[in-house]
């Protein structure tokens, strides 16, 4: 794996060589699941949305060239997203789908990316242990990864035209803050 930088170390072969990129990233810090509100409905805490700031801009900075964000549909994903935009200075929309739900299949991803051809970098906010479970399904480490994402970590693969994707970095929140 490599070491992230100034951004460039993200993106510095894609040109070149037609690689995408993808950011898988875990929704930050939400409400306790209690019995009175959906897991649905459960959104980012006050210390969710300031972390997610710092997060976001944290990922502006090493991934400047994002081109799409896409959003489980649940609230706290959605809410991790807008923060993402806005660190890119709303240049970039937000979309949401179900292929990211906690429920989706490693498949359910895969097949999105699939319809994203004419984008190369991609920002996906989702849910544990799916991103974990997908993330070693696309680089074909199923069985090896004791991986858990804190919220508002993410991971960086590279995927190659042609090839399965290669896990280049894994960000905890405060290291993300930190790039800031």
């Amino acid at each position: 794996m490599t070491q992230p930088g100034n951004g460039e170390e993200a993106e510095q072969d894609e040109g070149k060589s037609g690689d995408r990129f993808v950011v898988l990233m875990r929704h930050g810090i939400a409400e306790d699941r209690t019995d009175a509100k959906p897991d649905e409905e459960r959104a980012l805490t006050d210390e969710g949305n300031d972390k997610m700031k710092g997060i976001g801009r944290g990922l502006a900075q090493l991934f400047p060239k994002a081109e799409v964000i896409y959003s489980s549909p649940l609230v706290r994903c959605v809410q991790t997203s807008l923060w993402l935009s806005k660190s890119y200075g709303d240049r970039i929309g937000v979309k949401t789908t179900h292929a990211l739900v906690p429920s989706a299949s490693p498949d359910d991803l895969r097949q999105l990316l699939d319809q994203l051809k004419e984008h190369r970098r991609i920002v996906v906010v989702g849910h544990e242990p799916t991103l974990s479970r997908d993330m070693a399904s696309l680089t074909g480490m199923v069985g090896m990864y004791p991986f858990e994402l804190k919220k508002g970590g993410c991971y960086g693969l590279r995927i190659p035209a042609g090839s399965s994707a290669m896990l280049e970095w894994v960000l905890t929140p405060r290291v993300l803050r930190r790039l800031r």
